[in-house]
């Protein structure tokens, strides 16, 4: 029963720090990143997350609200950088791979016409487990794309590791959980 929840032995709520993270297919390609399944030094990362924007209408002298498009917000993925994989070459293979074309790639030989394209997007699987590594979560980030690629800060006075931050912005995202509920169906 839902109030029995604190109280009932073998309950284990999902935990925060339980979690995978892959990059799949499109610009992760042969990059580093793809054949790291799962990222074992992913940080952090968001879970999607939806807002519907609203429309309005003045009717005399009132305001109504309507429901409106949905729109899937951007995540963020924080990695640590070991040394060993390459996670900074592996990034900027994989925004390479997307179609980046540095000012120093157009100067050498011919010119050749090349831009981030959509048809170069991947795939974020975000998985939540338990304590025995059961999926609990399966979060796939459909057509996502790098909107911001970050390399972190540098600092005499510490000993926290290097990271690396990753934006991605994607159409949309499905989930499936343990108890069978997948969204959308």
């Amino acid at each position: 029963m839902a109030n029995d929840f604190w109280t009932t032995a073998g309950v284990d709520p999902k935990r925060k720090y339980r979690f995978t993270v892959q990059i799949s297919a499109g610009a992760a390609t042969g990059t580093e990143l793809e054949a790291i399944a799962p990222l074992w030094f992913a940080k952090t990362v968001d879970k999607p997350e939806i807002t519907v924007n609203t429309a309005d209408v003045n009717f005399m002298q009132h305001k109504f609200y309507f429901p409106g498009t949905v729109e899937w917000n951007e995540i963020s993925l924080t990695l640590t950088d070991p040394i060993l994989p390459d996670v900074a070459g592996a990034t900027v293979k994989m925004l390479q791979a997307a179609g980046y074309l540095g000012p120093q790639g157009a100067t050498k030989g011919p010119i050749e016409l090349k831009s981030i394209a959509k048809a170069k997007s991947f795939k974020v699987i975000i998985t939540q487990v338990d304590a025995e590594g059961t999926t609990k979560e399966h979060w796939t980030l459909n057509n996502a794309f790098i909107t911001k690629l970050g390399f972190g800060d540098l600092d005499y006075s510490s000993e926290d590791l290097s990271e690396i931050t990753m934006t991605f912005r994607y159409d949309w995202a499905t989930v499936e959980t343990s108890t069978g509920t997948a969204f959308p169906e």
